[in-house]
């Protein structure tokens, strides 16, 4: 017996994981056609994971006022050690995402994926993509480019 299984059963025995586990082993996956269809889910999914890590970064250093947001976000590009590549990567991945979000509700409805049984899935997928929508347009407006500042500027001096 290997150390690795051994630690499994030791676990196993503490913690029970195996009757979690066993719906999961007698689950089938039906057989499909590869396509590029099919991997936009997961591609949206990755893009949300960029965003949160990227996000995360940012925050540390931007300030959301009506006055400081916009300086801090110059002091980002040019201060901060790669900040500027994380700024970016952060703007194209929500970019991306909006677009591969898109074209994801977008396969699933012409590929008729929304039928019974998974109506709710497909109404869960478009609240995520108005929640992403909304997403970006508050993320444009949060000083991270110079024309979202320039439009701003004449909101707040009213």
């Amino acid at each position: 017996m290997s150390p690795l299984r051994g630690v499994r059963n030791w676990l196993d025995q503490r913690l029970g994981s195996d009757d979690l586990i066993a719906p999961l082993r007698k689950k089938t996956v039906p057989l499909h056609r590869l396509s590029y269809w099919y991997f936009l889910g997961g591609i949206t999914l990755f893009l949300f994971v960029i965003q949160v890590l990227t996000g995360i970064l940012l925050l540390l250093y931007y300030r959301p006022g009506a006055n400081e947001a916009f300086e801090s976000v110059q002091y980002i590009m040019t201060r901060v050690k790669f900040g500027w590549l994380i700024r970016s990567i952060h703007a194209w991945a929500a970019n991306l995402m909006i677009f591969t979000a898109f074209a994801h509700m977008f396969s699933v409805l012409f590929l008729k994926a929304y039928r019974k049984p998974r109506e709710l899935t497909w109404v869960s997928g478009m609240i995520l993509l108005f929640l992403v929508m909304g997403f970006g347009f508050s993320g444009y407006l949060a000083g991270f480019h110079l024309v979202s500042h320039r439009l701003e500027v004449p909101l707040h001096a009213e």
